[in-house]
């Protein structure tokens, strides 16, 4: 085969069951689960974006509190940052096999980015608004500049990013403060009457959220999805300071080898999971605490430290978390009990998309409309059954193809090819 050929070949490869990483099969599972156990039923069947604004809830009873409490201070937050640092790992595997496979690998990247985006404004547009596909595809496109820094320059980058978040959060906090001493009676009144018409907005906002998921036709659902879509991308720039270092730090992991070499890197894993522990388990209840007091429409100081303690809390439990499975997986009687997740995970962006299409469809007036009226501690009920049924949809699947159907229309859009994926 000449060189032309060989490349040709190469080219139109794309990554094979074979060469999959096992336990980050699993940890996408897992995640994929906590990312259920916090939009279920909160995030699809309540207007919980504006809810969160507004600092309200919908249920007082002791034992939804309590799940809830303990869904903000364990889950919320965690599972989606364990995604992000994947994604960081994923880039780095992807781009190592895609330069044996083409000669333009940034270009390959790029286009996948490219079919990412394109699918996450599906997403968030026909199906659900909280989509986090279009942030991971728009942040996605810096990565090819960090692909050559060491690893200790990565960690630098991310304590950067972070440190920017946490800057501008607290200059933000101290115009706040100081506006308020410095400013004459007319222009405090004008910022008072500010903050009541962005309030009635949001208020606005929770009973059209209301009416058209829970009783509006197919039109008026599909506008106010696209009104929530708005909402959220309105506090993308946060997104970026939360989500890509995260990013950087998936890339870290992957040039520093762990997860080729899990047995030699046991120590640095083993020290991570204490640490993330003593971080984030201290720091997530630090940024619960801040949360109930804060003021999403003007910043104060507990803004500031929750913004604080969310860096570091989701972080390092996302850590500890992430380690524990890696331990878990090494003892061989918990190896059987950790392979379901890995069905779901090796088809995660599909599970990611059924999530969300069953979650819509139980709540949405097009579905059951069950919206507004299941509480958070019944939702659990809702999350074991849809994921075991992912668990074993995905099982079936993948004995008989090679890759989820998400994921093999976004290889072959990438490799302009459409593959095989039946394995019979």
């Amino acid at each position: 085969m000449n060189e032309q050929n060989l490349n040709n070949a190469l080219i139109t490869a794309p990554v094979q069951a074979q060469e999959r990483i096992a336990i980050l099969d699993i940890i996408r599972g897992i995640a994929l689960l906590g990312i259920l156990l916090v939009h279920m039923p909160a995030w699809f069947g309540t207007p919980a974006i504006y809810l969160m604004i507004l600092g309200e809830s919908m249920w007082t009873n002791v034992w939804d509190t309590t799940f809830s409490s303990f869904i903000s201070i364990f889950v919320e937050g965690k599972f989606y940052t364990m995604f992000s640092f994947l994604f960081g790992l994923g880039f780095v595997i992807f781009f190592e096999r895609a330069k044996a496979r083409s000669i333009s690998p940034k270009l390959l990247f790029f286009k996948r980015l490219i079919i990412l985006l394109i699918i996450g404004l599906i997403h968030a547009f026909f199906i659900w608004y909280g989509d986090i596909l279009v942030s991971y595809a728009l942040f996605g496109f810096l990565l090819p500049l960090f692909f050559n820094c060491k690893p200790k320059t990565l960690i630098i980058w991310v304590v950067a990013f972070f440190s920017v978040l946490l800057l501008i959060m607290g200059a933000t906090v101290a115009l706040m403060g100081v506006a308020e001493l410095v400013v004459d009676e007319a222009t405090r009144a004008g910022m008072a009457q500010s903050m009541l018409e962005m309030t009635e907005t949001m208020r606005n906002g929770l009973t059209n959220s209301f009416y058209a998921y829970g009783e509006g036709s197919f039109a008026a659902i599909m506008a106010q999805r696209s009104a929530d879509v708005l909402l959220s991308y309105s506090q993308i720039w946060a997104g970026f300071f939360m989500i890509f270092p995260l990013f950087l730090l998936g890339v870290y992991i992957a040039k520093k080898g762990v997860f080729q070499n899990i047995e030699s890197h046991l120590p640095f894993i083993k020290k991570a999971w204490l640490w993330g522990l003593a971080i984030g388990l201290p720091m997530s209840i630090v940024q619960y605490v801040a949360g109930s007091q804060m003021n999403h429409l003007a910043p104060n100081i507990y803004s500031f430290i929750f913004y604080f303690g969310q860096i570091f809390g989701n972080t390092g439990l996302s850590i500890f978390y992430m380690t524990s499975i890696i331990l878990l997986f090494q003892r061989q009687n918990w190896v059987s009990k950790l392979k379901p997740f890995g069905y779901v995970g090796r088809m995660a962006l599909s599970n990611y998309l059924l999530q969300s299409i069953i979650g819509t469809m139980i709540f949405y007036n097009y579905g059951l409309g069950l919206y507004g009226q299941i509480a958070p501690a019944f939702g659990l009920v809702f999350v074991i059954v849809i994921f075991t049924i992912q668990i074993l949809i995905s099982k079936w699947w993948l004995a008989r193809y090679q890759f989820g159907p998400v994921e093999w229309l976004w290889k072959s859009l990438t490799y302009g090819k459409k593959f095989k994926n039946s394995k019979i």
